[in-house]
């Protein structure tokens, strides 16, 4: 039998961790008896984690490895992970392991189980102060370990800043690069970059507004399902499919309503919804439950919700309008034109601004004009660019009037005025040159593109954009034929072509 080791004869503070795991091996032993060692073949699992021990392993010869599964992937351990004394802390945590084990080695081994443990702890003072050492050791290892591991990562990071800062650089490089390409005007490079983007966009952008429609039905089919459902399902087609009016007429509807429901605040929240007259909000409410006050704050969310369905449609068509604009400057193709709506589509142009037009007044000059043949994701982004350079030269606060007019039988006008500082004398010949620009006083790849763009597509829709200029006040107008480009006489070079 084993002699029981004496701590007494040298402190415990001045051992080594090998000692003192020795001096608990043959402590245990001694007390235990020396029971009969174990041999393991390597490759055989002691243990998996989360599995209940019941007791400790003691390595008296041989290597382990300690990992865990995460996310079906086996992480290994480093090696100072492990002592000698396997299973210590799951004597912790309800005998759970918590890593698994197995042998990488041949090993030998001593089995001790926790009722084992528990007598000769009860037995030997000298042991229960060794095991403490021994659960110190352990921590001490694993915060030494977890020190090594935060100083990896710290030097990880440092190189993935590094990587960072070389591919803002290469960012940069390939900025200046594109704005080369641009101001070299080489138009079929230019029409290579738009097939690129219009082959990486097109896919997402129709994929958005398929889930816009299928959400749109859905919320219809759901809302046959619940109280208020008729209620709901007509303000969401009415705010979904309605078309604006001038800010002219919403006057003249809030004061006429403001005068039959003897409420101000009421008239304006019924406007902004939609309702004219107090026919049609009856109409909406009597399929809607609840107070007065509760009914028209359930009408202005149904409203909500169509007009955020509307604009995720529109923003979409936005983007693919805006591919085809890129491909139609170089007249990448011919797309085909048909009957649409100028009106709805400044509409929409707005709404997509709203963000930007909380502190600017917005005057909607709506006159009645015929449906004209064109390309209305082109004209979107004729209206997009002329509204989003007012808005940038008015920098805040300001007046925007969007104004439609038919001119004669042939042809509509649409101006599109603000009340920014203007335009400079000297600048007024130069603002549709390719990449002319006053932002900021700087010329970056994608600026000075837009208003290029925008009278390449007009006068391809056989129309043509006057600009005039002064301090609070630039008119943008544009006139296009009703009946499309071949009604003016003037079609594109490309249907020439054709």
């Amino acid at each position: 039998m084993t002699e029981a080791f004496n701590p007494l004869q040298i402190g415990l503070l001045n051992l080594s961790d090998e000692e003192i795991e020795d001096g608990l091996i043959s402590e245990l032993d001694f007390q235990l008896g020396s029971p009969p060692r174990l041999s393991v073949e390597p490759g055989v699992t002691l243990f998996e984690e989360e599995q209940t021990l019941n007791g400790i392993w003691i390595l008296l010869e041989g290597q382990v490895e300690l990992y865990r599964m995460v996310n079906g992937r086996k992480i290994i351990f480093h090696s100072q992970t492990a002592g000698r004394i396997l299973g210590l802390i799951a004597l912790a945590r309800n005998s759970r392991a918590v890593f698994s084990c197995y042998a990488k080695t041949p090993l030998k081994l001593l089995r001790v189980t926790n009722k084992q443990l528990d007598t000769a702890l009860q037995k030997s003072e000298t042991l229960r102060n060794l095991l403490i050492s021994v659960l110190l050791q352990s921590m001490g290892r694993r915060h030494k370990r977890l020190i090594e591991l935060q100083e990896e990562v710290l030097k990880l990071n440092k190189e993935i800043a590094a990587e960072h800062e070389q591919v803002v650089q290469t960012l940069d490089e390939l900025k200046k690069a594109q704005a080369m390409l641009v101001e070299s005007e080489k138009m079929a490079t230019l029409g290579q970059l738009s097939a690129g983007v219009a082959h990486e966009l097109n896919n997402p952008v129709a994929a958005i507004i398929r889930a816009s429609d299928f959400v749109h039905k859905d919320l219809l089919a759901l809302s046959s399902q619940i109280t208020d459902g008729r209620g709901m399902q007509a303000i969401l087609e009415r705010s979904f499919n309605s078309e604006s009016i001038s800010t002219r007429e919403q006057r003249a509807i809030r004061k006429e309503l403001a005068q039959s429901v003897q409420d101000a605040d009421l008239a304006d929240r019924m406007v902004k919804i939609g309702i004219h007259n107090t026919a049609e909000y009856e109409a909406l409410t009597k399929d809607v439950s609840g107070s007065k006050t509760e009914q028209l704050e359930k009408l202005e969310l149904y409203h909500q919700i169509g007009s955020s369905l509307r604009n995720i449609t529109s923003c979409a068509e936005r983007i693919s309008g805006i591919v085809q604009s890129l491909r139609s400057y170089i007249h990448a193709d011919s797309p085909d034109n048909e009957y649409i709506s100028v009106r709805k589509g400044l509409d929409d142009t707005l709404l997509l601004f709203s963000n930007r037009l909380r502190n600017v007044t917005v005057e909607k000059d709506f006159a009645d004009i015929p449906d004209i043949i064109a390309n209305a994701g082109e004209l979107n982004q004729v209206w997009t660019n002329i509204i989003g350079n007012a808005l940038d030269a008015m920098g805040g606060p300001g007046k925007l009037i969007v104004q439609t007019r038919q001119t004669d039988d042939q042809h509509i006008k649409i101006s599109i005025i603000d009340s920014g500082p203007g335009i400079a004398p000297e600048n007024m010949a130069r603002i549709f040159e390719l990449r002319f620009t006053t932002r900021k006083g700087r010329v970056d790849f994608g600026l000075g593109l837009g208003l290029s763009i925008t009278r390449n597509i007009v006068t391809r829709h056989g129309g043509t954009i006057d600009v005039t200029s002064e301090p609070g006040r630039t008119d943008f107008s544009v006139i296009l034929p009703i009946g499309g480009p071949a009604e003016n006489g003037l079609l594109s070079s490309q249907e020439n072509a054709s």
